[in-house]
């Protein structure tokens, strides 16, 4: 969700969002203000091609890079910034990308025609790309290596797969006097061509304490399965809360998410799922983890939402075949 606040940013922040952005991506505030949720390449593609329908610029994305805080991408962006040189910087980078795009993927290759280059290439592309992302982030690559590298630095070339956006003449030089360096548009790959010897260059911000805590927590966050399609995600997150006070309700759910119950269950259907589908998954994953902590069956029956025990005890048994007790002792011998 990291990657769709600079758009948001670009229009004025959450609350200055023109309606039809909403309409046109298929998002909400509550959405976006979930930092664990994930968006769809789709809906990331038209969140793009929206901003530029809106703000009449083509070539926003250097304008949102001109504006872009450090820290704008969280623990990924911090990794790097520790690391001890560009290249490890980068290479933590390509390591990490997952956690905040897992429509693309990015590598660092050799440059074919010169040996003393290497290219931070779009190896996968989205299935709904957006080109105007690829942009933004080699501007901020660029823009924060010249901040970071102890000493001069500049990029050697920048290739975009995609036609040059606007004026074509125009948005070259402006792409050129960015990046200071020739840029091509209809190349044959999107990348970022730097030489080796700028790769071994150190960093001021190097920490190796803080890269060590920094990846293990990175390492960690890539670890968790992010939980299926993005909406599916959010509403077992909530849900996994919502159970314990009663409010695992559809009506009550879609509210947090800013839609209503129909809409919400549109939204499920298209990914697949259903609300209820969702809620028997979460109650049952919760009716395991709450028996191995030794809770009682009517303990675990309240944090589930069930009306009484035999209610629980019905479902546990269409779930697993065995009754919670049955469960429980299994779960104990297993120990």
């Amino acid at each position: 969700m990291l990657l769709v606040r600079p758009v948001l940013a670009a229009l004025g922040g959450v609350d200055r969002v023109p309606p039809a952005f909403w309409a046109a991506t298929d998002l909400t505030p509550e959405l976006v203000a979930d930092g664990d949720a994930r968006i769809s390449p789709a809906q990331f593609c038209v969140a793009w091609a929206e901003l530029i329908r809106i703000t009449g610029n083509p070539q926003v994305a250097l304008a949102i890079a001109r504006v872009t805080p450090p820290g704008a991408f969280g623990v990924v962006e911090y990794v790097c910034r520790a690391a001890p040189t560009l290249g490890d910087a980068l290479r933590q980078w390509v390591r990490y990308l997952n956690l905040l795009d897992d429509a693309v993927v990015v590598g660092i290759v050799d440059d074919e025609d010169d040996a003393e280059r290497a290219c931070i290439r779009v190896v996968v592309e989205s299935e709904a790309p957006a080109p105007a992302s690829h942009e933004l982030c080699f501007a901020l690559l660029a823009m924060q290596a010249r901040e970071l590298v102890a000493g001069p630095f500049r990029v050697a070339a920048v290739d975009f797969t995609h036609r040059a956006p606007g004026d074509g003449a125009a948005a070259a030089a402006a792409y050129r006097a960015w990046f200071d360096a020739p840029v091509r548009f209809g190349a044959e790959h999107t990348q970022l061509v730097v030489t080796k010897a700028a790769l071994a260059a150190a960093l001021k911000t190097a920490d190796p304490n803080l890269a060590a805590i920094l990846s293990r927590h990175a390492d960690e966050l890539r670890a968790r399965d992010p939980g299926g399609p993005p909406l599916t995600a959010q509403i077992r997150r909530i849900l996994r809360t919502a159970l314990r006070d009663d409010r695992g309700h559809v009506d009550l759910v879609a509210r947090q998410v800013g839609m209503t119950a129909r809409s919400l269950q549109r939204r499920l259907k298209d990914e697949g799922t259903s609300f209820q589908a969702l809620r028997e998954d979460v109650r049952r994953e919760l009716a395991n983890r709450y028996l191995d902590d030794d809770l009682s069956i009517a303990e675990i029956s309240f944090l589930l939402g069930f009306s009484e025990p035999s209610a629980f005890f019905r479902a546990f048994k269409r779930w697993t075949g065995l009754t919670p007790v049955e469960a429980r002792s299994r779960l104990a011998a297993a120990r």
